[in-house]
């Protein structure tokens, strides 16, 4: 070595051969001794200080074969580690040629590949080895080298066979480094090393070496601007390679590889996203559908901005929502909806495009798109990059026609309800966007569809409410108001429904479990058993299967089961009594017949109380009477008041609570109204249930003599239901009747409420003043100290009840009292003279015709016809009603005032027939709406007559009541005061429309013929009333009503054929008259009003015609439809006491 201010030479001059021609080494132990020697001495040597001359013999010793290809491990090791240090001095050239570089880095490659053995005693020596290759560089030796592929795609292979996880991450760096600069450093890169390199993007490989995928990884985003062109041209030769061989799975390998090179080196797709956009337009469906694909997911990466880098891409992806492929279409909006949880930012642009998706053409796609959403985590960010139009898309499909689409979007809807319905009561936002969503659920009540009825009945008690993970009896009360309480009034009425149809399917399935529970081989109780599965599996989906299904459970006679699901419906059990005893039931049930428990699943759902429960009723009552600016106050009263109709039972166990003396002495009036209110419900609908106490007594008799007119009313309602309370409705309606004289008008209207309520449910008591009373009552209702004498124009504006003043409301009263005092008459008690005093009174209110009316006479005339019905109702009073009423009341259903008609109508005439209160003889009236000019009232009107009266029939077999209508229709219609003979053409067009309207609710191809055969009838017949011109009216009307039938049945190509049956006019309007073959010969119906029907069939719409005394609702009550469910026995808040 020389002075330390010249070159460094190399001092140690190894004899590592045992003779010259270099083909045997010295003995192992003194060859390790030299090359152990010769490398620190090596490795202590600078680059820059060396003299590279006295390294020349060693360099060339150490290429000696004998050396390269030693069986000794550690030798070949060592010599790797001393000739990576000589190319280290010599760098930058290279002391060998082109094959003896070649042949060294093979060596350092078998070296490198036993990295992974980190506890064999050389691996210090390798691992220098690794470690001079990455910092000297030495790899670009070999790298510039022409033919030196197979060379460099080894070190690729064994490189990324030795990375491991749990290595160094200095070691792991190096590696990183050689194979960053075998990247780097040729000319071009062999193709076997970016195969190499993409198989570590594998999903398999992942699993297998994640450090090796990691490496690719970090390899392929340090080279990405070099390897872009060669991963194109990989991608690009599979997409080829795929036309040519027709198979799709290398394409489909290759568009994965595309996804994963996105999450883990994004830059070297630069060239092969345009050819992803490329594939977006071929006509092969499934390239697009894989374009879709992985391009959706390659947005939706989180922290990548590939929209906005490749935004002509980005317009592309989104223009293949509209591909004429169902496929593609798919494939798109599932994409799409997933970027609301990837991309929330992104997916805004999309709400419009989702929302069409779900109103497309194809139900794939709808089923889709619902689906997706439905599949939804709901954070804040997802929450607000969903529109408000795909919430309401999505609500819309709840009602689609197809039955898959509507059970995704119903469970899709209810799912994302659930996931926010938490924040609702704190944020005023999500309370707008989501709160609706149990309200688009309820309202599907309308559709009448088993398959939907279930899937909400599923979904309510789970999504919706989500009571199971609930602990808390006072929270999940909580929970149920704040459901009920964001329902608009039509999905209150669709919630009831459901309520109503929970308790029908519960006393039927009562009923067979019963049944089941005699174990006898009685035929009379199988006859039962078969009836009731029948009109139960009615109500569900696949109604077949379910009466099978129940035909089987009956078979099996096992008492546990039945015992267990009766419970489950016993109102008695509470939420988790009946999801153990449900579950109990159902786990043997499946232990016995497994076949049972899917079709059987919907009706134990319906029937179960999870919903509606006792241990719910006290915490209702409770924010039933906390302050009516309580949150839930009104929902709370709602809710009480229908389950009191609908499960009376339940408040029974809670009617200590109910009837507490505290809910009637609070300070608000309306407070004490309404827990009034909720009483007497109970009382009606559990008689004898009022519990009786002093203090409850003398409460309810101070509301009676000093309370508000709706608080003496129901007061006085609840006092007549207590057991053994007859003396104190004898005292109290005394004290009633002594308000009554004019030193005390401000109490006249409470007082003549509550003698409304003592007169029909105490009528003994009443009895002992009536004689007292009755003359000032008639004259009382009878005079309008209200009217105007300037409204000769026509009727007051309309007024509601409770702003009328003292002495109207107490003229209102005085109409009910004189009407409940008949009606709550024994039959043995009532009078000819009382029945001519009460009748009378009510006929000359409902007949007052002429204009000027006051607010309070028109509530008058409303009470009157009311009143009418119910009188009606009676069955020892129905003959109290004769023809010219029924005519009078024809007439209330047209009163020039709006809310009379209507409310008359819709309130009392339609619940009355709907629940069969009333004779049949008064369903004509209904049509006599024909001319309303709200068509919300006539659509409620079709609704009745269509789902209730229309399946009304004496007899299995016989006409309906409202095909044998049709008769006592036309007569009504005789005896319209609008007929008028000196202008028939008029007149036709303007009754034709009553027929019409008639023919549209009630004619279908299957009674066509009967109809028409009815109104032939009254060709042989004749009215028994007010003479020979109504007869011939009725002629003209019975030709009318055919010619109406005919020209129908033309339209629709029905037939209309000779009824075969008999049939039999009302003996009560008509009688057979004999001769009838001159009025059978002759035409009634004028020639002119056919030729004008004739000209204008087929028009787009006729002129129509109305009565002169209908007039358009007032602006105060316009648009504002009383909400009433046919379904139900509706009666307005003030009537809620009146039977």
């Amino acid at each position: 070595m020389t002075s330390d201010s010249g070159p460094h030479e190399l001092s140690f001059q190894p004899k590592l051969f045992a003779n010259a021609s270099q083909k045997k080494t010295v003995p192992i132990a003194e060859l390790y001794k030299q090359l152990k020697k010769l490398s620190k001495e090596l490795n202590g040597l600078e680059q820059e200080t060396v003299d590279t001359q006295s390294l020349d013999a060693v360099t060339r010793q150490l290429l000696a074969p004998s050396l390269l290809r030693h069986k000794e491990p550690g030798v070949v090791a060592y010599v790797s580690c001393c000739i990576a240090d000589i190319l280290r001095l010599y760098a930058p050239e290279a002391p060998y040629s082109e094959d003896e570089i070649k042949a060294v880095f093979n060596v350092f490659i078998d070296q490198l590949q036993l990295l992974g053995d980190t506890d064999n005693q050389f691996f210090a020596l390798r691992e220098y080895l690794l470690t001079s290759l990455a910092t000297v560089r030495t790899p670009a030796l070999v790298a510039m080298q022409a033919d030196a592929e197979d060379t460099i795609s080894r070190f690729f292979t064994v490189l990324f066979g030795v990375v491991a996880t749990g290595q160094a991450h200095n070691m792991q760096m190096q590696i990183l480094d050689v194979l960053q600069q075998l990247v780097e450093e040729p000319k071009t890169v062999p193709q076997d090393v970016i195969d190499v390199i993409l198989l570590q993007f594998t999903r398999r490989r992942q699993q297998d070496n994640a450090a090796a995928h990691q490496l690719a990884s970090d390899l392929a985003t340090n080279t990405a601007d070099i390897l872009q062109k060669y991963i194109y041209q990989y991608f690009n030769d599979v997409i080829v390679s795929a036309g040519q061989a027709g198979t799709l799975d290398d394409l489909r390998a290759a568009h994965v590889l595309i996804l994963e090179l996105n999450r883990a080196a994004p830059g070297t797709l630069l060239n092969v996203v345009p050819q992803l956009e490329e594939e977006l337009s071929v006509e092969d469906v499934d390239i697009r559908v894989l374009a879709i694909s992985v391009l959706g997911e390659m947005f939706g990466e989180k922290g990548h901005t590939l929209a906005k880098r490749y935004e002509a891409t980005w317009t592309a992806w989104k223009g293949r929502r509209a591909d004429a492929a169902a496929a593609v279409r798919v494939e798109w909006v599932e994409r799409a909806v997933a970027l609301y949880q990837q991309q929330p930012q992104l997916a805004r642009e999309l709400n419009a495009d989702v929302a069409a998706k779900l109103s497309d053409v194809d139900e794939r796609v709808r089923v889709a798109a619902c689906r997706s959403l439905g599949q939804l985590e709901m954070g804040a960010a997802v929450q607000g990059a969903l529109g408000d139009e795909v919430v309401a898309a999505l609500g819309e499909r709840c009602k689609d026609r197809r039955a898959a689409v509507r059970a995704e979007a119903i469970v899709a809807l209810a799912t994302l309800y659930s996931q926010v319905v938490g924040e609702l009561e704190q944020s005023t936002t999500a309370r707008r966007k989501w709160g609706g969503i149990p309200s688009t659920i309820f309202e599907l009540r309308y559709i009448n569809d088993p398959d939907i009825d279930s899937k909400v009945e599923s979904i309510m008690t789970g999504a919706i409410l989500n009571f199971a993970k609930i602990r808390d009896d006072r929270e999940k009360c909580r929970r149920l108001l704040l459901v009920f309480d964001s329902l608009t009034p039509k999905a209150q009425n669709g919630f009831f429904s459901y309520m109503r149809r929970q308790r029908d399917a519960i006393l039927m399935a009562d009923t067979f479990l019963e049944l089941c529970e005699r174990s006898c081989d009685d035929a009379g109780v199988e006859q039962q058993q078969r009836a009731l599965a029948a009109k139960l599996s009615a109500c569900f989906p696949d109604r077949v299967k379910l009466e099978s299904s129940l035909a089987q459970l009956a078979g099996l006679r096992d008492n546990d089961v039945y015992a267990g699901l009766r419970q489950t419906m016993d109102v008695r059990s509470d939420i988790k009594t009946v999801r153990k005893c449900q579950k109990g039931a159902l786990k043997r049930l499946a232990s016995l017949a497994p076949n049972l428990l899917d079709t059987t699943a919907p009706l134990w759902k319906c029937a179960g109380l999870t919903t509606i429960n006792r241990v719910l009723v006290p915490y209702l009552i409770e924010n039933a009477s906390a302050s009516r600016q309580g949150p839930f106050h009104g929902a709370a009263v709602t809710l009480l008041n229908y389950t009191v109709e609908v499960f009376p039972e339940m408040l029974e166990l809670s009617k200590d609570e109910l009837f507490a003396v505290e809910g009637l002495q609070a300070r608000e009036a309306s407070a004490v109204e309404e827990r009034l209110k909720l009483m007497v419900q109970f009382a009606k609908a559990v008689p004898n249930s009022v519990p009786r106490s002093t203090d409850l007594e003398n409460r309810l008799a101070a509301l009676v003599r000093s309370g508000t007119v709706a608080q003496a009313k129901r007061a006085a309602f609840v006092v007549t239901q207590m057991p053994g309370a007859a003396d104190l409705c004898a005292a109290l309606t005394g004290d009633v009747v002594d308000c009554l004289d004019d030193a005390k008008l401000e109490r006249r209207a409470p007082a003549f409420a509550a003698l409304s309520r003592f007169a029909l449910h105490a009528p003994a008591a009443y009895s002992t003043y009536a004689e007292r009373i009755s003359q000032f009552l008639v004259q009382m209702a009878l005079t309008d100290t209200e009217a105007d004498a300037n409204m000769d124009a026509g009727d007051a504006e309309w007024e509601a009840r409770g702003q009328l003043s003292d002495m109207g409301l107490a003229r209102v009263y005085a109409v009910k009292v004189l009407a409940h005092w008949l009606i709550g008459m024994e039959r043995s008690s009532v009078t000819r003279e009382a029945v001519q005093m009460v009748m009378g009174t009510l006929r000359q209110l409902v007949r007052g015709s002429g204009s000027g009316r006051s607010a309070v006479t028109q509530h008058c005339v409303l009470a009157a016809a009311a009143s009418m019905l119910k009188i009606a109702g009676r069955g020892h009073l129905e003959r109290a009603v004769g023809v010219a009423d029924v005519q009078s009341l024809a007439l209330v259903v047209q009163d020039a005032s709006f809310e009379v008609r209507s409310a008359f109508l819709l309130d009392k005439l339609v619940p009355a027939l709907a629940s069969r209160r009333v004779h049949a003889r008064f369903i004509p009236l209904v049509f006599l709406a024909a001319h309303e000019v709200e068509p919300g009232v006539l659509d409620h009107v079709r609704h009745a007559v269509e789902q209730r009266l229309s399946q009304f029939r004496p007899t299995p077999g016989s006409p309906s009541l409202v095909e044998s209508s049709l008769p006592r229709l036309l007569h009504i219609l005789a005896h319209h005061p609008d007929w008028d003979d000196a202008e028939p053409l008029r007149t036709l067009e303007l009754f034709a429309q009553y027929v019409e309207f008639y023919i549209s609710c009630v004619c279908s191809v299957q009674n066509v013929s009967l109809l028409f055969c009815f109104a032939g009838e009254l060709k042989a017949a004749r009215t028994k009333v007010q003479g020979g011109q109504y007869t011939q009216r009725l002629y003209v009307l019975s030709e009318l009503a055919q010619f109406l039938l005919r020209e129908k049945s033309k339209a629709l190509n029905w037939p209309v054929n000779v009824y075969p049956g008999e049939l039999q006019l009302p003996d009560d309007l008509f009688e057979m008259v004999d001769g009838t073959e001159q009025i059978l010969g002759k035409s009634y119906l004028d020639a002119e009003f056919v030729a004008m029907r004739a000209k204008t069939s087929g028009s787009a719409k006729r002129t129509r015609v109305r009565p002169k005394k209908v007039a358009k609702p007032s602006k105060k009550s316009r648009g504002k439809q009383p909400q009433v469910d046919s379904d139900s026995d509706a009666m307005d808040e003030d009537d809620v006491s009146d039977n």
